[in-house]
């Protein structure tokens, strides 16, 4: 009888938290093994208990928040997009910086190896790839100017300028191209003659005596002797019906930030 006794007040009382489950938790009760408990269980060998860890963590200042940008770069790829959700709607630059750079990984990771490795029309080509997942189409679709406006993340068209632009010194991207644009824009009011101009700027325009014409896309530089803003190019309708609004797309995005 006396051994029953001590058995039954080991037990857990309805406020105690259990090592390994935290749900159900009255507000106020602290957590078994605290933080150190916390950091072990990060360190299971069963991704799903990282994740749910990972929830507990920001309970903890900004040292849970350090565990969950850790977790970013986690074996598992269920944990990396737990530490995601978890991390993307903040606000703190380290933070940010931190997804960011997982999302560049996740989703522009090929597009960089290219671009660190000069290859351009490479390059050129996955950007289309990336540009068209992000407005959710196949590259059978027709990428149009609504479209752009519509369903371009900022997000998504940020990240592409800016790797473009890092890898080129400035001279390719979105935004030397639409800093162009917009300068042409201003001057002419025939539609027809900014695009001339432009055409010309950029090097998509060749001069033949006296007849211009665009160039085709083996007629392109695929170098960083090439015109500033020459790339990306993407196909011809990209330069023929979408820069005017994927600049203003750019410019909108600036303004969000």
């Amino acid at each position: 009888m006396d051994t029953i006794a001590v058995t039954m007040t080991n037990q857990p009382k309805k406020d105690d938290a259990v090592l390994g489950g935290f749900s159900n938790v009255p507000n106020g009760a602290l957590i078994l093994g605290g933080f150190e408990g916390l950091r072990r269980r990060l360190k299971s060998s069963i991704a799903h208990q990282r994740s749910a860890a990972l929830i507990e963590s920001l309970q903890y200042g900004e040292r849970g928040l350090n565990l969950v940008i850790r977790a970013l770069n986690d074996r598992s790829k269920d944990v990396r997009q737990s530490a995601y959700l978890l991390l993307k709607d903040r606000s703190e630059p380290r933070v940010l910086k931190a997804v960011e750079q997982y999302y560049v990984s996740l989703n522009y990771e090929y597009l960089r190896s290219l671009l660190a490795a000069k290859r351009w029309q490479q390059a050129d080509q996955e950007t289309k790839v990336a540009l068209f997942k992000a407005c959710g189409l196949r590259l059978t679709d027709r990428l149009t100017s609504e479209r752009i406006a519509i369903d371009f993340p900022c997000q998504d068209l940020q990240i592409l300028d800016q790797l473009w632009m890092s890898y080129s010194s400035d001279r390719f991207g979105f935004s030397p191209q639409a800093a162009i644009w917009q300068k042409i824009d201003a001057t002419f009011w025939d539609k027809s003659e900014v695009w001339s101009r432009f055409g010309d700027r950029v090097g998509w325009r060749v001069n033949r005596l006296i007849d211009h014409h665009w160039k085709r896309y083996d007629q392109l530089t695929f170098s960083l002797e090439a015109p500033v803003a020459h790339l990306p190019y993407l196909g011809d309708e990209f330069g023929i019906f979408t820069m005017e609004a994927i600049a203003t797309r750019l410019h909108l995005c600036t303004l969000g930030d």
